[in-house]
Formats: C-alpha cells, sequence, structure tokens
C-alpha cells in the first residue's frame, strides 16, 4: 500500500491509482491544489502493485549528451519558443498517433487531455505554468496501447514516467517527449491569482496567456484578457521564479539531470545567440532538441513542417540549470503556503509579491553580497 508520509516524495504523476486493479486509489487535492494518493483500506488487498509502478526516481537509461538548436519559421509566431511542440504532435497526428497534451479548460484549470486530430491541437499549445491534472490519463492511455494504437505523451518529466511506468510492457508504441522542468506550480494559488484579479477589476476574466507570445520570445509575463481588453503583467510569473509555490517535491526531482525517462526533451534554447551567432537573433524564439533514444532519434528525424536546425553543444547548467539539479525551494516557502491557507492570495500577495517588505529585503541582503 502507498503511503505518502513526505510531501516531498510524490510528484502527482496519478500512476499509482490508475494502476490499482481494485479501484482503491483517488487522487485528492491539498489546500494547495497538489494532488497525492489516498487509499481506500477496505479495498485494499496490500498487492503492492502501486509502490511497484511509483517512478519518482532516478530514471535509468543512459544520460543524453548531444542536442540541437531548431525552429519552425511558419509556427513560431503562435508559439512561445521555436514551435519544436507543436512540430511534434503535428507530425505525430499525420502519422496516427493519438496525442496527449496540457489544456486550459473553462474555468481556467489546467488539465492534461487526449486529441486524435489535428483541428484538436490548438488548445495543447502553448506553456501552462502550473500542475496540470493527470487523474485518468496514465489508464486512458494503457487503453490506447491495448487498443494498437501509437501515442504520442508530452508534459514534465514526472509526468512522462509516471505514464510510461503505468505502460509497462505497452512501452512500445508510447512516445514520451518531456520539457526541462523549472518547476510545478500551485493550481490552488493560480486558481486564488485569477479571483482576485476579477475581484479587483470587477469584470470577469474571458482568457488567459501565462507566456504572451507578442511580447517577444525573452518577455515572460502572464496576460489576462477582459473581453476586448488585455491586461499584462507578471505578478504570478513572479512567485514561479521565486520558487515560493511549486510543488514539494521539485526540490528534489530526480529527473533534473541529462539522465532522462523520455524520448525527447525539449526546452527554450536559451543561450542560442552565443552558442550559435546568426541562427536565432530575431528574439522570435529557438527550441532546442534532445533525442534521448532510438525512437526519439527516428522520430525527430524529419518533419512535414519547414525547419531549421543546427547541432550544438550541451546547454551549461548557467543557460539551462534544471537540466543538471532541481530548483530549490524558497526559505519562505512553508511561510507561503501557511499565509495562503489561512488567508488566501491577497494575504500571499502583500506580504511575498514584488514591492513586500520581505522581497525588499532580499533584496538588499543579495546586494549587500554582492559587494562583500
Amino acid at each position: 500500500m502507498i503511503r505518502i508520509t513526505d510531501r516531498k516524495q510524490c510528484c502527482g504523476c496519478s500512476a499509482c491509482a490508475d494502476s490499482c486493479p481494485h479501484a482503491a486509489i483517488t487522487m485528492k487535492p491539498d489546500a494547495m491544489g497538489f494532488s497525492y494518493p489516498s487509499v481506500d483500506s477496505d479495498l485494499c488487498v496490500d498487492c503492492g502493485l502501486c509502490e511497484k509502478v511509483c517512478a519518482f526516481h532516478v530514471p535509468e537509461s543512459k544520460a543524453t549528451d548531444s542536442c540541437e538548436a531548431i525552429r519552425f519559421p511558419d509556427l513560431m509566431d503562435d508559439s512561445q519558443s521555436g514551435g519544436l511542440a507543436y512540430a511534434l504532435m503535428r507530425k505525430a497526428i499525420g502519422a496516427g498517433y493519438i496525442v496527449y497534451g496540457a489544456a486550459i479548460d473553462d474555468d481556467f484549470s489546467v488539465r492534461h487531455r487526449r486529441v486524435d486530430s489535428m483541428d484538436g491541437l490548438s488548445p495543447l499549445r502553448l506553456s501552462k505554468y502550473v500542475q496540470s491534472d493527470m487523474d485518468g490519463i496514465p489508464a486512458q492511455v494503457l487503453k490506447d496501447l491495448k487498443d494498437g494504437r501509437k501515442v504520442l505523451f508530452t508534459g514534465t518529466p514526472c509526468q512522462c514516467a509516471g505514464v510510461a511506468s503505468a505502460a509497462g510492457k505497452m512501452r512500445m508504441n508510447l512516445l514520451l517527449a518531456d520539457i526541462i522542468c523549472h518547476g510545478v506550480p500551485s493550481p490552488a494559488v493560480w486558481k486564488g491569482y485569477l479571483e482576485s484579479l476579477e475581484h479587483r477589476q470587477g469584470k470577469k476574466i474571458s482568457s488567459v496567456l501565462f507566456r504572451d507570445p507578442s511580447l517577444g520570445w525573452h518577455g515572460h509575463r502572464e496576460a489576462v484578457f477582459f473581453g476586448d481588453e488585455k491586461q499584462v503583467g507578471d505578478e504570478y510569473t513572479f512567485f514561479f521564479y521565486q520558487h515560493l509555490m511549486l510543488r514539494p517535491s521539485c526540490s528534489v526531482c530526480p529527473f533534473a539531470s541529462l539522465r532522462r525517462a523520455s524520448d525527447i526533451t525539449m526546452a527554450d534554447c536559451w543561450g542560442v545567440e552565443d552558442t550559435l551567432p546568426g541562427f536565432a537573433d530575431d528574439n522570435r524564439g529557438c527550441s532546442v532538441l534532445f533525442a534521448n533514444t532510438p525512437a526519439g532519434q527516428e522520430f525527430t528525424g524529419d518533419f512535414p513542417d519547414i525547419c531549421q536546425r543546427r547541432p550544438m553543444d550541451l546547454p551549461s547548467e548557467k543557460i539551462q540549470p534544471n537540466l543538471y539539479r532541481p530548483s530549490s525551494a524558497h526559505k519562505r516557502v512553508k511561510s507561503f503556503e501557511n499565509t495562503y491557507i489561512r488567508k488566501g492570495y491577497d494575504a500571499v500577495l502583500r506580504r511575498f509579491g514584488k514591492g513586500s517588505r520581505s522581497y525588499r529585503i532580499d533584496e538588499f541582503i543579495k546586494k549587500v553580497k554582492r559587494h562583500i
């Protein structure tokens, strides 16, 4: 029977719940919106399958040792990087795959979704800086595989590892594409942020962008739309980069490594201007591609969409720190969580937001350290 005594030891991939043959496990959110397995002892027979399928450990695959910069000129205007994720999904659908990826629902929560047509891919585009709901997804992937379908699953490294573990011997027709992940933010804080904005504006939100492509590749700020009115800011993004609202397991992530659990790894190709001068100097975006397995190498060998690609050296730890180590939790993360749980989003905004007293103190300390 799986028991989570330390929140850091569960990534919320749902593999254990979806693999239980007795339906004894359900995924339940905590006060921060992060899901954890809850076992019904009356249904559990202690078969141990849930513990066996848990994939939150260092992958056995060999370390990635090569990569390339890649961009898709015709796909980049509506993408946040070089268009690689969308190009992968388009190729998969064209080849008869079922595609899984994260989408924003009507209530602005983020959930993984199954897509079997080119028209259905649009909601899977663009980044979602909040942990997506995976409830029922590993089981759905396994059903597709048992039905003889090929599957492309895209997600965070831990989600990919969970799906792979649930698939077991059916892994052959499953292609996994993960991202170099900075960490997954709290669904509860995301919801609280949107509710606070609506209250402050006195209007209902019509749509959201976690990272507005119109601001250019290097401009990471969220955009919230109230009908035709667009409001751009970095209030939520600030909490993300401060590591104040990441899932506890992110600080000990075993997948923040060159050793990957997926066939393909992708990310923003930061630093490409210095690494490959002249290749992507237009601020439109560029992706970095790692083909980690023979299956990944074969699938990414060519694309039906026009692409520009160049081999490159591995990004340094300074450029892609989460390719080498997990994000460290902020020293005030416990206080942030306690404040949010007791008093809500507006309270954490006042106490921990940009311009707050705690932020000014931290910035002053950093400034002093730089001059010592």
